[in-house]
């Protein structure tokens, strides 16, 4: 068993460092141009209405998704963690709300 939970934890682990490495990259250079800006938050367009702004992370500044990672969690692992591969770095429109679909 406690073979099992180990090799959760170092799949998870290897799992969510590589997905934050490669997102991590992207949002520096994003940051690093727009001087004053908090961190997490980017110039971006939306892809499904056209809307063009500032746009915040989505885990890292809203609390329903931040519910959704605690409860995947406790229901098993494994959802949790695809949840927060998934959608770690997306960036969410505040026209029309859809989440990952901007540039």
């Amino acid at each position: 068993m406690e073979i099992v939970i180990g090799l959760f934890v170092l799949f998870g682990v290897s799992l969510s460092l590589s997905a934050w490495l490669k997102n991590r990259g992207t949002s520096q250079s994003l940051s690093s141009s727009s001087v004053g800006e908090p961190a997490g938050v980017s110039r971006r367009t939306c892809g499904s209405c056209g809307f063009e702004g500032e746009m915040k992370t989505w885990i890292s500044h809203y609390s329903s998704p931040k519910g959704l990672l605690i409860l995947g969690f406790i229901l098993g692992y494994v959802p949790g963690l695809i949840f927060l591969v998934y959608y770690w770095g997306k960036f969410k429109c505040p026209a029309c709300g859809t989440v990952g679909k901007n540039h």
